[in-house]
Protein backbone atom coordinates (compact mmCIF):
# COMPACT_ATOMS: atom_id res chain seq x y z
CA UNK A 1 0.00 0.00 0.00
CA UNK A 2 1.51 3.08 -1.15
CA UNK A 3 0.87 6.32 1.07
CA UNK A 4 0.80 9.38 0.15
CA UNK A 5 2.64 12.23 2.44
CA UNK A 6 1.36 15.53 1.99
CA UNK A 7 3.84 17.83 4.01
CA UNK A 8 4.33 21.39 5.12
CA UNK A 9 8.37 21.41 4.95
CA UNK A 10 9.67 24.03 7.69
CA UNK A 11 13.21 24.08 8.57
CA UNK A 12 12.97 25.36 11.94
CA UNK A 13 15.95 25.92 13.45
CA UNK A 14 16.99 28.40 16.32
CA UNK A 15 19.09 31.38 15.96
CA UNK A 16 18.12 33.65 18.48
CA UNK A 17 20.95 34.37 20.81
CA UNK A 18 20.71 32.59 24.30
CA UNK A 19 21.02 34.46 27.65
CA UNK A 20 22.59 31.03 28.74
CA UNK A 21 23.17 27.71 27.45
CA UNK A 22 22.94 24.30 29.08
CA UNK A 23 25.43 21.81 27.37
CA UNK A 24 23.48 18.85 27.35
CA UNK A 25 24.96 15.32 25.99
CA UNK A 26 24.28 14.76 22.63
CA UNK A 27 23.16 11.74 20.97
CA UNK A 28 23.56 11.64 17.55
CA UNK A 29 23.32 9.64 14.38
CA UNK A 30 26.68 10.22 11.94
CA UNK A 31 28.91 9.53 9.10
CA UNK A 32 32.33 10.56 9.76
CA UNK A 33 34.95 10.36 7.97
CA UNK A 34 39.31 9.57 8.43
CA UNK A 35 40.45 12.77 10.51
CA UNK A 36 41.35 15.21 8.18
CA UNK A 37 43.68 18.38 8.75
CA UNK A 38 42.88 21.03 5.64
CA UNK A 39 44.81 24.16 5.11
CA UNK A 40 43.85 26.97 3.71
CA UNK A 41 46.83 27.98 1.10
CA UNK A 42 44.38 29.99 -2.16
CA UNK A 43 46.45 31.55 -4.50
CA UNK A 44 46.35 35.51 -5.07
CA UNK A 45 44.15 34.49 -8.34
CA UNK A 46 42.24 32.64 -6.09
CA UNK A 47 41.80 35.75 -3.64
CA UNK A 48 40.76 37.89 -6.24
CA UNK A 49 38.33 35.86 -8.15
CA UNK A 50 36.98 34.68 -4.40
CA UNK A 51 35.84 38.39 -3.41
CA UNK A 52 33.58 38.26 -6.90
CA UNK A 53 31.54 36.03 -4.30
CA UNK A 54 30.89 39.29 -2.09
CA UNK A 55 30.60 41.28 -5.05
CA UNK A 56 27.80 38.85 -6.17
CA UNK A 57 26.12 38.87 -2.62
CA UNK A 58 26.87 42.41 -1.42
CA UNK A 59 23.27 43.94 -2.22
CA UNK A 60 21.63 41.25 -0.45
CA UNK A 61 23.72 41.74 2.50
CA UNK A 62 22.76 45.04 2.67
CA UNK A 63 19.35 43.57 3.52
CA UNK A 64 17.45 43.65 6.99
CA UNK A 65 17.51 40.08 8.18
CA UNK A 66 13.98 40.19 8.57
CA UNK A 67 13.67 41.29 4.72
CA UNK A 68 11.70 39.17 2.01
CA UNK A 69 14.81 36.45 0.85
CA UNK A 70 16.05 37.74 -2.52
CA UNK A 71 18.07 35.83 -5.25
CA UNK A 72 22.02 36.15 -5.48
CA UNK A 73 23.82 34.96 -9.13
CA UNK A 74 25.04 32.13 -6.99
CA UNK A 75 24.17 28.42 -7.62
CA UNK A 76 24.94 24.95 -5.38
CA UNK A 77 26.08 22.04 -7.47
CA UNK A 78 26.67 18.86 -5.48
CA UNK A 79 27.39 16.14 -8.58
CA UNK A 80 27.38 13.15 -6.36
CA UNK A 81 23.15 13.66 -5.58
CA UNK A 82 22.34 15.63 -8.72
CA UNK A 83 22.19 19.45 -7.20
CA UNK A 84 22.74 21.87 -9.27
CA UNK A 85 20.54 24.52 -7.60
CA UNK A 86 20.15 28.49 -7.20
CA UNK A 87 20.65 30.31 -4.04
CA UNK A 88 18.37 32.89 -2.41
CA UNK A 89 19.72 35.24 0.36
CA UNK A 90 17.23 34.75 3.05
CA UNK A 91 17.24 36.00 6.62
CA UNK A 92 14.68 35.27 9.59
CA UNK A 93 10.95 34.95 10.48
CA UNK A 94 9.16 36.71 13.43
CA UNK A 95 9.55 33.80 15.09
CA UNK A 96 13.55 33.98 14.66
CA UNK A 97 14.06 31.07 12.75
CA UNK A 98 16.06 30.83 9.30
CA UNK A 99 13.38 31.82 6.88
CA UNK A 100 12.83 29.19 4.36
CA UNK A 101 10.48 29.56 1.71
CA UNK A 102 6.96 27.79 0.77
CA UNK A 103 5.68 28.10 -2.36
CA UNK A 104 2.35 26.19 -3.92
CA UNK A 105 3.17 23.12 -5.62
CA UNK A 106 5.01 24.46 -9.09
CA UNK A 107 7.24 27.23 -7.32
CA UNK A 108 11.04 27.13 -7.57
CA UNK A 109 11.21 27.09 -3.57
CA UNK A 110 11.06 22.88 -3.72
CA UNK A 111 14.15 22.92 -6.06
CA UNK A 112 16.04 26.63 -4.48
CA UNK A 113 18.39 26.33 -2.05
CA UNK A 114 18.54 29.10 0.94
CA UNK A 115 22.03 30.91 1.90
CA UNK A 116 21.87 32.79 5.48
CA UNK A 117 22.75 35.82 4.50
CA UNK A 118 23.38 36.45 8.30
CA UNK A 119 25.83 33.48 8.15
CA UNK A 120 29.26 33.87 6.01
CA UNK A 121 29.38 34.23 2.58
CA UNK A 122 30.69 30.79 1.05
CA UNK A 123 33.98 30.34 0.71
CA UNK A 124 34.79 32.88 3.62
CA UNK A 125 36.92 32.17 6.73
CA UNK A 126 34.01 31.11 9.28
CA UNK A 127 30.95 28.94 8.52
CA UNK A 128 28.23 29.52 5.65
CA UNK A 129 24.82 28.22 6.23
CA UNK A 130 22.11 26.99 3.09
CA UNK A 131 19.40 25.13 3.88
CA UNK A 132 16.83 23.44 1.73
CA UNK A 133 13.68 21.40 1.48
CA UNK A 134 13.62 17.57 2.01
CA UNK A 135 10.32 16.60 0.27
CA UNK A 136 7.64 18.84 -1.40
CA UNK A 137 4.18 19.23 -0.92
CA UNK A 138 3.42 16.44 -2.48
CA UNK A 139 6.11 14.26 -0.61
CA UNK A 140 8.27 13.75 -3.80
CA UNK A 141 12.16 14.66 -3.18
CA UNK A 142 12.76 18.16 -3.27
CA UNK A 143 16.55 19.58 -3.51
CA UNK A 144 17.98 18.07 -0.70
CA UNK A 145 15.83 14.91 -0.61
CA UNK A 146 19.44 12.68 -0.74
CA UNK A 147 21.69 14.82 1.19
CA UNK A 148 21.80 11.88 3.74
CA UNK A 149 23.34 10.27 0.54
CA UNK A 150 26.14 12.63 1.03
CA UNK A 151 29.44 11.04 2.25
CA UNK A 152 33.25 12.63 3.52
CA UNK A 153 35.06 13.50 0.60
CA UNK A 154 31.95 14.14 -1.40
CA UNK A 155 32.63 17.74 -3.29
CA UNK A 156 30.39 20.52 -2.72
CA UNK A 157 30.86 23.69 -5.43
CA UNK A 158 29.19 27.22 -5.18
CA UNK A 159 29.55 28.66 -8.34
CA UNK A 160 29.38 32.43 -9.23
CA UNK A 161 27.12 32.16 -12.47
CA UNK A 162 28.24 35.83 -13.33
CA UNK A 163 31.96 34.87 -13.50
CA UNK A 164 32.12 30.65 -13.73
CA UNK A 165 34.46 31.27 -10.47
CA UNK A 166 33.56 27.87 -8.18
CA UNK A 167 34.43 27.75 -4.44
CA UNK A 168 34.92 24.16 -3.64
CA UNK A 169 34.23 22.19 -0.66
CA UNK A 170 35.01 18.48 0.57
CA UNK A 171 32.26 16.71 3.15
CA UNK A 172 33.62 16.13 6.09
CA UNK A 173 30.96 14.76 8.28
CA UNK A 174 26.70 14.38 8.44
CA UNK A 175 24.88 14.34 11.53
CA UNK A 176 21.45 14.00 12.27
CA UNK A 177 20.31 15.97 15.40
CA UNK A 178 16.49 15.58 17.11
CA UNK A 179 14.47 19.03 17.28
CA UNK A 180 15.79 19.61 20.70
CA UNK A 181 19.85 18.36 20.09
CA UNK A 182 19.23 21.51 16.94
CA UNK A 183 17.92 23.80 19.75
CA UNK A 184 21.01 23.70 21.79
CA UNK A 185 24.60 26.00 21.19
CA UNK A 186 26.80 23.29 20.15
CA UNK A 187 24.34 22.46 17.25
CA UNK A 188 23.71 25.82 16.40
CA UNK A 189 27.11 27.07 16.85
CA UNK A 190 28.20 23.72 13.92
CA UNK A 191 25.46 25.22 11.87
CA UNK A 192 25.94 28.70 12.13
CA UNK A 193 29.61 29.40 13.46
CA UNK A 194 29.78 30.82 16.68
CA UNK A 195 28.40 34.76 15.65
CA UNK A 196 24.58 34.07 14.96
CA UNK A 197 23.34 31.88 17.79
CA UNK A 198 24.45 34.81 19.70
CA UNK A 199 22.91 37.50 18.04
CA UNK A 200 26.09 38.75 16.75
CA UNK A 201 27.42 39.00 12.45
CA UNK A 202 29.47 36.21 11.40
CA UNK A 203 32.57 34.75 13.21
CA UNK A 204 36.06 34.15 11.85
CA UNK A 205 36.31 30.37 12.62
CA UNK A 206 38.71 29.44 15.09
CA UNK A 207 40.46 27.09 13.07
CA UNK A 208 40.77 29.65 10.05
CA UNK A 209 39.20 27.96 7.36
CA UNK A 210 36.03 28.16 5.26
CA UNK A 211 33.21 25.82 6.60
CA UNK A 212 29.89 25.14 5.00
CA UNK A 213 26.69 23.73 6.45
CA UNK A 214 23.99 22.35 4.36
CA UNK A 215 20.79 22.06 6.21
CA UNK A 216 17.18 19.94 5.87
CA UNK A 217 15.00 18.19 7.47
CA UNK A 218 15.24 14.48 8.48
CA UNK A 219 13.53 11.73 10.67
CA UNK A 220 9.73 11.04 10.64
CA UNK A 221 6.81 13.18 9.83
CA UNK A 222 5.39 14.65 13.37
CA UNK A 223 2.05 16.33 12.17
CA UNK A 224 1.05 17.72 15.17
CA UNK A 225 4.22 19.38 15.32
CA UNK A 226 3.89 20.67 11.19
CA UNK A 227 7.51 19.65 11.20
CA UNK A 228 9.96 16.57 11.03
CA UNK A 229 11.10 14.87 13.96
CA UNK A 230 15.02 15.49 12.92
CA UNK A 231 17.58 18.05 11.91
CA UNK A 232 20.17 16.97 9.15
CA UNK A 233 23.55 18.90 9.22
CA UNK A 234 26.19 18.03 6.11
CA UNK A 235 29.64 20.01 7.47
CA UNK A 236 32.03 20.51 4.68
CA UNK A 237 35.04 22.44 4.26
CA UNK A 238 36.45 24.91 2.16
CA UNK A 239 39.54 22.98 -0.33
CA UNK A 240 40.12 25.05 -3.44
Amino acid sequence: MVSVRRRKNLIAIGVVAMASAVVLAITLTSNTGPSTNYVAMPSSKNQVQRQSLYSAVSTSLRRSLVAPAVGVPLALVIPSIGVDSALLAVGMTKGAVMAAPEGGAGSRDWSDTFWYRGSAVPGAIGTATIAGHIDDRFGDYAVFGRLSQLVPGDRIFVRNTKTGFSEQFVVTASHAFTIAQAATLPVLDLIYGTGPPRGEPAQPSGDGLAHLSLVTCAGQWLPALDTHSERLVVSAVRVS
